[in-house]
């Protein structure tokens, strides 16, 4: 199944960072073509998954580990209980404000073209590193962004872009 993204006559700096992103959806098909409806566990599993969620905070992950690399993609955004604001960019260039929702295998966005005002959905699969959990002793597990490097610093440009985002779309997000 090919995806094809909205063209546009502007730089999208998402639209880099979606072509390294796959499907959920595909990948949730084939899986489900897979097992066979009728499938039923045989017994109780005795370890439960872990969680996959992104605590309340501010981010920053880039296609790059290094800050500030021209020519990569960037994605600035905070979290308040499971609900996102953000911006993506690419340095010294246009952002676009993104909003959206934290679930339990992908982070669900609304990407806003910022000259057209168009919204587009998009998601970024979860990454789990391994983790475990029992029954009793329910764990989060570290996540990540599929094709993308959690950085630590967030500078000053980043928290402009976020703040922007955040006056943009906080009402539709954090009522």
């Amino acid at each position: 199944m090919k995806t094809t993204l909205p063209s546009s006559t502007f730089f999208n700096p998402f639209k880099t960072a979606a072509r390294l992103l796959t499907g959920l959806s595909v990948a949730t098909g084939l899986l489900a073509m897979s097992i066979p409806s009728h499938a039923v566990p045989l017994r109780k599993p005795q370890i439960a998954a872990a969680t996959t969620t992104l605590p309340n905070g501010v981010y920053l992950y880039g296609e790059s580990s290094q800050p500030e690399q021209i020519g990569k993609s960037y994605f600035v955004f905070e979290v308040k209980q499971g609900k996102l604001i953000g911006g993506l960019y690419m340095p010294r260039s246009s952002f676009d404000c993104t909003y959206g929702s934290v679930q339990p295998n992908k982070v669900a966005l609304t990407v806003v073209n910022s000259y057209e005002k168009t919204e587009n959905p998009y998601a970024i699969t979860l990454e789990r590193n391994a983790s475990v959990a029992s029954l009793n002793n329910p764990v989060l597990s570290p996540v990540g962004l599929e094709g993308f490097h959690q950085i630590s610093q967030i500078s000053d440009t980043d928290r402009r872009i976020l703040n922007t985002c955040k006056a943009d779309h906080q009402d539709r997000v954090w009522k």
